[in-house]
């Protein structure tokens, strides 16, 4: 009953979900290696984490960087996304690059999810899709997700903001600002 009397809703939830996930998934097909492109970053470390807690059968998990020892580093989210791996029997190399965006999404969602309920304690009935988005409880959501996926680290916003400042003025000098470009 609540699947129909909600619908919309929930299409929206998915909707939104999905959007997040392929915002993000487009990010990683553009730069695969999210940290130091050049010098390869965390990526080969998190992998062989990673393979390592999928691999191990028996917890601690075997370090992959030292024979006969065990991983002295904290790998309870590798866990997580590990056992959801296992029992989908996802190549690790696809799984890996999968996990990032899904849990980008999950953020995002759960962010605009507690932004709408916290507007009001019960959704409101809307009879269009239109209604929907017009809502203040859309609005409150979305904000909630933006802020809480895209603009919760506040580099993100320097980074945007370097970046036109290059635009206006390449390899120059920014009158009043002081940042060399």
């Amino acid at each position: 009953a609540d699947l129909r009397s909600e619908k919309r809703y929930f299409i929206m939830i998915e909707v939104l979900f999905l959007a997040f996930f392929l915002f993000d998934l487009l990010i990683r097909l553009g730069n695969p290696d999210l940290w130091h492109p050049w010098k390869g970053g965390e990526k080969p470390m998190d992998f062989s984490y990673f393979n390592a807690i999928l691999k191990s059968t028996t917890f601690p998990p075997y370090d992959p960087w030292f024979a006969q020892g065990y991983l002295n580093y904290y790998y309870y989210g590798f866990l997580l996304v590990g056992v959801l791996v296992k029992w989908l029997g996802i190549v690790p190399a696809i799984a890996y690059n999968l996990i990032l965006p899904t849990v980008f999404g999950m953020i995002a969602i759960s962010a605009f999810s507690i932004g709408w309920n916290l507007l009001h304690a019960h959704p409101a009935r809307f009879s269009s899709w239109r209604g929907m988005f017009q809502s203040s409880q859309f609005v409150t959501g979305i904000s909630a997700a933006l802020g809480m996926a895209l603009f919760g680290n506040l580099g993100t916003v320097r980074m945007i903001f370097q970046g036109y400042q290059r635009l206006a003025a390449p390899g120059g000098l920014i009158e009043g600002a002081g940042i060399i470009a």
